[in-house]
């Protein structure tokens, strides 16, 4: 099955990477699999508006033409999350990571693997587990090996939004190549394993209306199986997936805000001030 030439993300929406200016705090933002930074620009944006310095990350194969996703692994969207970090490690200020989904197993691994250098840990809507049919067609389906790069999926209901105004202008991936999720699941099981690693404080957000995660299932193992002493869990019931632009938005805004502003460090006075 061949994709279509025209990209999934839709011209009205910017799907592009992105950077606030900011100081005190510096807060790396990451997307879910088949998304795009549009999906956390407006955190991002409001994150901001309070003083925090954001960077918004595309991950490898996204925003781009179907065929693309195919061509890349865990590993390439890792090492998306490590360039964006590693620009931000150097204005010395404290960071937290910030993933939705597939972003937030990508945003725990970057926590154990680089401890010293994440302060904070905010996982929205973590993908650690999907509904457990998908997991097993899909563990199955990863036996045909390299050809499932060009196999495609398709996505005729669009994002899982409860908000109708977000959902019909949110970018959204007609065709996915059975390779990504295959891939997801492959990062899932690596993060999991290391989640009794993870020793800074954590914030988890999930709705309990989510049709791609299961709330409860990712929660309960999140919360039993995290290494952090501080450790907390939002439940929502506005919203379904994609909840950094659905019904909770501000809410999620709210939360993030105020797990973040405990990692403030004091604002450096200028040689001329």
């Amino acid at each position: 099955m061949s994709p279509p030439d025209e990209p999934p993300s839709r011209p009205n929406v910017d799907t592009s990477e992105f950077f606030f200016e900011g100081g005190g705090l510096s807060a790396l933002l990451v997307h879910g699999l088949t998304g795009t930074p549009y999906e956390m620009r407006y955190l991002g944006e409001r994150l901001a508006a309070e003083g925090i310095r954001v960077r918004g990350v595309r991950l490898a194969g996204h925003a781009s033409a179907p065929e693309d996703l195919g061509q890349v692994t865990h590993e390439n969207w890792y090492q998306s999350v490590v360039r964006g970090f590693e620009e931000l490690r150097g204005y010395g200020d404290p960071n937290i990571v910030i993933g939705l989904s597939c972003g937030a197993v990508l945003a725990t691994r970057l926590a154990e693997d680089q401890p010293e250098a994440v302060s904070g840990l905010v996982m929205l809507a973590p993908a650690f587990f999907l509904p457990w049919r998908q997991m097993l067609m899909l563990k199955a389906i990863g036996l045909l090996g390299k050809i499932t790069k060009s196999l495609y999926l398709h996505n005729d209901r669009g994002s899982d939004i409860h908000d109708q105004s977000a959902a019909l202008i949110h970018p959204t991936c007609k065709l996915m190549p059975l390779s990504a999720p295959i891939e997801l699941l492959k990062l899932s099981a690596i993060v999991r394993a290391r989640l009794d690693r993870i020793k800074q404080p954590a914030l988890i957000m999930h709705s309990l209306n989510d049709h791609t995660c299961p709330a409860q299932k990712n929660v309960d193992h999140v919360m039993h199986h995290l290494g952090s002493a501080q450790k907390r869990a939002v439940m929502l019931d506005q919203s379904f997936h994609v909840i950094t632009v659905d019904s909770d938005k501000d809410r999620v805004v709210s939360e993030v805000l105020g797990f973040a502003n405990q990692f403030r460090a004091p604002q450096r006075r200028s040689a001329n001030a």
